[in-house]
């Protein structure tokens, strides 16, 4: 599997900085951003390389890291709002219920191990771990021209060699879900016209978030049956 690299990346993104005249920031910035970059990408592979066929891709925004290095696939960071432990049961059969360990370590492994099982990944859109903390620049306070400016710089180097990985594990039944609207919206479509521009099939998007931030699971369930 090769390994996506950091500079070209970083690259595009100086230029950003200096278009918004905080370049002093950058040299700062890049180093959180690196670090973050290099392990979030280094648990994503080792998740991915187990995974033998994607039946559902979840996308995501970004990790978000930070001091405590939160992600979704760091075995020593709680799990969150983003996927709840408890959420694994829509992997189980009808009223059948998942036992809480005591653990972070010991949750994250069952979590990691159903995943894999049932050919579920979760997909970042940005390759940047921008947090309010660490970062000049961030998500949530953003103008919708640099936001869509950070889209268009990590399409070729980050976004689509991601895409081709998920590809060569994907079929016509593979479900494509945005955990969050708020994201499928924001981001106006970007993520399908990569999708379509490197692949001949035709893929369907949904959403997946449910009321007050939570997973959606009925639906969730429903597709992983279908």
């Amino acid at each position: 599997m090769t390994t996506i690299k950091w500079k070209p990346i970083s690259t595009v993104l100086k230029k950003i900085y200096q278009e918004q005249q905080i370049v002093e920031y950058f040299e700062k910035d890049e180093a959180y951003l690196k670090n973050a970059f290099e392990i979030t990408e280094k648990l994503w592979e080792e998740q991915f390389k187990n995974i033998d066929k994607l039946k559902i891709i979840m996308i995501s925004e970004s990790p978000l890291f930070g001091t405590h290095q939160k992600y979704i696939y760091n075995p020593n960071t709680p799990t969150s709002v983003f996927f709840h432990f408890k959420d694994l049961e829509v992997f189980l059969k009808e009223g059948h219920q998942i036992k809480i360990p005591k653990t972070t370590q010991e949750k994250k492994k069952i979590m990691f191990d159903y995943f894999c099982k049932h050919g579920f990944i979760a997909l970042d859109i940005f390759p940047f771990a921008l947090n309010p903390n660490h970062t000049k620049i961030h998500y949530r306070k953003m103008s919708k021209k640099l936001y869509q400016q950070l889209l268009e710089i990590t399409t070729e180097n980050y976004l689509i060699p991601k895409l081709k990985l998920c590809l060569n594990k994907s079929n016509e039944h593979t479900h494509y879900l945005y955990r969050y609207k708020r994201l499928f919206e924001k981001t106006e479509n970007h993520f399908e016209k990569v999708l379509n521009k490197i692949s001949p099939k035709v893929y369907k998007l949904e959403t997946i978030n449910g009321t007050n931030m939570s997973l959606n699971r009925d639906k969730l369930k429903n597709l992983l049956n279908s």
